[in-house]
């Protein structure tokens, strides 16, 4: 089943039940339906084939929403655009996808390259309206609702969407509609959700988390409320107006939420499970968070390339506030294995080892990429002997709790020593004034690299002076582990879309400048 006929079953089960929410449209499922029939009849006719890239750059919205199914019942591929990039990056992604027509938000336009050698695109239609160029609705207006009936297969792409680049230049990963379906049930189990949940979306829809907490609540048939951007008082707001009872938080908006004064002015009895990943959580911030809100909250992990779902998840049963030093521990894993993905530890010579070794993670199963578009070199490096290669140190321990030590690109090796930034950070975001941390390898005469500390305090908080967080470390750990090329405060970490921490940003900080 092609997987944008999805939405063709809810159409038939809850017509009328409102679908989607944003800031300026409501549409039912029957809505939906008959929106996105009449789209993928538009791209057929606008010369799209089996396999042509649909490219869309859009902020969150009904449209964007629209146009990914429009284009998969199409048997087209959709190649969603972070609208954040700069127009050279834009150019890049164009290219490497060679997208038969783009679809893009008025406001975008200018970020679209001059016609010009190469161009693939026949044709551009803007969303939201336009003097010069076709207008997105024409796609959908002149256009009968009916279904239509594409050539496509199952383990087909279903969907290209570019990885965040953070150790390198973006990768488009092929998710098949085999990948999506695999994930959306796996992903519906995970979160416990319900035929009435009303879920709230507020991370770019144009990542994969974001796109996956989107996908398994249309297999749900749930409402889901889209907002552009997170706003605490927004969020809040609509929370309340909604009675939304689940969403998908990345780190720092829950930072931004625990920052925010005026939360107990809102009522937010309806909410009931808040699931966070993208990036890591640190423990403090979500002990408080815990503490606060008293939602069921549950971590989950995943990557671009394993699909929209999840790779490992802490249930909220491992949420609790004991004060137990195995409940710390536990709240700095990523959890146990999802239903749909083998979790395993392998050395340098792709030997599995036991719980406890670090090593890379591997994993195996039905939502692991199709490859990298392409990418062929690329492909077969990550996906060696059955297993997708993440990139990623870590363990398992006894129990089956999954811990990320750290990007294997980002080991620094001190002296000879392993040092892990992530174990670090771990430390310092333990200490009281701390918001949160990243710590990154620098370059040392005597040891080779050592690492340098970042810290972000709490607002408010009075700024401890170096020797004594110094200090606060030399408790904690290793005398080689003590970031001795420094701690800088900052006010901020430079975050991609997702969330994640760009440590290169961070080392270019350090460089000197030219």
């Amino acid at each position: 089943m092609l997987f944008g006929y999805l939405a063709d079953k809810n159409a038939k089960y809850y017509p009328d039940k409102t679908f989607l929410i944003d800031e300026n449209r409501r549409c039912t499922f029957r809505e939906f339906d008959s929106r996105t029939n009449a789209m993928a009849r538009g791209l057929l006719n606008a010369g799209i084939k089996t396999g042509d890239r649909v490219a869309v750059i859009n902020h969150n919205s009904v449209e964007l929403f629209e146009v990914y199914f429009g284009a998969m019942k199409a048997a087209g591929i959709p190649v969603p655009i972070n609208v954040r990039l700069a127009p050279p990056e834009v150019a890049e992604i164009l290219q490497d996808a060679a997208p038969s027509l783009l679809l893009v938000h008025k406001n975008y336009l200018p970020k679209i390259p001059p016609k010009g050698p190469g161009q693939t695109w026949s044709q551009v239609y803007a969303i939201g309206g336009s003097t010069t160029l076709p207008d997105y609705e024409s796609l959908i207006g002149n256009y009968p609702p009916s279904r239509v009936e594409p050539v496509a297969d199952d383990d087909d792409p279903a969907i290209l969407i570019y990885t965040s680049g953070t150790t390198g230049k973006p990768k488009g990963v092929m998710l098949t509609h085999r990948n999506l379906l695999a994930d959306v049930w796996s992903s519906c189990v995970t979160r416990r959700l319900a035929p009435d949940d009303v879920a709230l979306v507020t991370a770019p829809l144009y990542q994969a988390g974001a796109f996956g907490s989107m996908i398994a609540n249309v297999f749900r048939g749930n409402t889901i409320v889209i907002l552009d951007g997170f706003d605490p008082p927004k969020v809040l707001a609509t929370i309340e107006r909604e009675k939304v009872t689940t969403a998908l938080f990345v780190p720092a908006m829950i930072l931004k939420l625990l920052e925010f004064p005026d939360s107990g002015r809102y009522d937010l009895s309806s909410m009931r499970t808040v699931v966070y990943g993208a990036a890591p959580m640190p423990v403090g911030a979500l002990k408080q968070a815990m503490e606060r809100f008293r939602w069921d909250f549950i971590g989950a992990c995943g990557a671009t390339e394993t699909g929209p779902g999840y790779i490992a998840f802490l249930d909220r049963e491992n949420h609790y506030l004991d004060g137990s030093l195995q409940m710390e521990k536990r709240l700095q894993s990523i959890g146990k294995e999802g239903i749909n993905t083998e979790v395993r530890i392998f050395d340098d010579e792709e030997r599995e080892l036991p719980p406890g070794e670090v090593g890379e993670i591997v994993l195996r199963g039905q939502n692991i990429m199709k490859g990298y578009w392409g990418k062929p070199r690329e492909t077969a490096e990550a996906l060696r002997s059955g297993w997708y290669h993440t990139g990623d140190l870590g363990y398992v321990d006894a129990d089956g709790y999954i811990y990320i030590v750290d990007r294997k690109k980002d080991l620094i090796i001190s002296g000879g020593f392993n040092v892990y930034p992530k174990e670090i950070e771990n430390v310092l975001d333990t200490h009281p004034a701390v918001l949160e941390s990243a710590v990154v390898g620098i370059p040392h005469p005597r040891w080779g690299e050592t690492p340098l500390a970042f810290v972000v305090l709490k607002k408010g908080a009075p700024a401890p002076e170096i020797d004594a967080l110094m200090g606060f470390l030399r408790e904690r750990l290793a005398d080689y582990k003590l970031p001795k090329g420094g701690i800088h405060f900052t006010q901020e970490l430079p975050r991609n879309a997702s969330g994640k921490v760009l440590k290169r940003e961070l080392r270019d900080r350090l460089s000197p400048k030219s």
